[in-house]
């Protein structure tokens, strides 16, 4: 990707805080994630540590950009053919940002670089 870096936002969640704070809320996971990160994620072994990557993923757009204001909803990761995440904001479709996510049973990371 081409031009210049803006920001760098980089995030960590721990899957079972997640899944607790799901588990206490229920409408916690419609309120965070987009209809299309939850198909994704489904209910398979894997549920909740795509979710705190996706979670995480959120948090690291936010500091990228530098913008509190952004809802977490308006964020959404998906994942291409290959498998290859990527992110859109929701009202800002020239929005230049690459995108890493990793996860573990227990913790789940996300890194993303801004550009202009």
């Amino acid at each position: 990707m081409k031009g210049n870096v803006t920001g760098l936002g980089v995030d960590l969640a721990e899957v079972a805080r997640i899944r607790a704070l799901a588990r206490r809320n229920p409408r916690f996971l419609s309120r965070v994630f987009t209809p299309g990160e939850l198909e994704y994620c489904g209910s398979g072994r894997n549920r909740w540590e795509r979710l705190a990557a996706r979670f995480a993923a959120k948090e690291a757009v936010i500091k990228a950009l530098g913008d509190k204001t952004i809802a977490l909803k308006d964020i959404e990761v998906s994942s291409g053919p290959d498998g290859a995440p990527s992110v859109k904001v929701k009202g800002r479709p020239r929005l230049k940002l690459m995108i890493s996510l990793s996860h573990t049973g227990s913790c789940a990371c996300a890194a993303v670089i801004a550009f202009s």
